[in-house]
């Protein structure tokens, strides 16, 4: 779980276990094996606590995703030339969900180097609404409010480029934000 602030971040998508804080992506102009995909950085591991009881956890080996296990380095030919990576998958569903830079050919692609890919179709994005508690972004039913895309609003923004956008979802978030005042 994250610490206490509220805060989104990203989950995998089979079984929505936690992965990282959003505030984790670097860019979000990658490309994948599935399409379009975030660089991350990991977080410190002090950034997760167990069972949300306050006390920090090792929930992975420094340098690694939370609720991830990365698999063994092969050299793989991408775009950006010759990189070693090894494929990391959700600890508990086993779901590929990107991949670890561990080391890159060229001097101008070594900044990649400890950092992950994580594919957009493979991950959501969940939030903290409550105290500790993590709670999905689902899509909610409703005809209440315009469900038009507004391209101004910043998280419906981010929604469309997640691929989780709805005119529910974003009739849910304007009425949450009109009663919050």
């Amino acid at each position: 779980f994250l610490t206490p602030h509220p805060t989104s971040h990203l989950r995998c998508q089979k079984c929505l276990a936690d992965l990282i804080p959003t505030s984790s992506i670097i860019s979000k102009g990658f490309t994948g094996r599935h399409g379009r995909a975030y660089l991350v950085s990991p977080p410190p591991l002090s950034t997760f606590m167990a069972g949300g009881n306050g006390a920090e956890t090792a929930c992975c080996a420094q340098g690694d995703i939370p609720n991830t296990v990365t698999h063994e380095a092969r050299p793989r030919q991408l775009v950006t030339g010759a990189h070693t990576v090894s494929d990391i998958s959700c600890r508990r569903c086993e779901s590929v969900l990107g991949w670890k830079y561990v080391d890159a050919a060229e001097d101008a692609q070594k900044y990649k180097v400890g950092k992950f890919i994580l594919e957009t179709k493979r991950i959501v994005k969940g939030a903290e609404w409550d105290a500790g508690v993590g709670e999905l972004e689902t899509r909610m039913e409703g005809d209440e409010g315009d469900g038009e895309f507004d391209s101004q609003d910043e998280e419906e923004c981010e929604d469309l480029f997640s691929a989780i956008w709805t005119p529910q979802l974003a009739r849910r978030r304007r009425k949450e934000r009109a009663f919050d005042r």
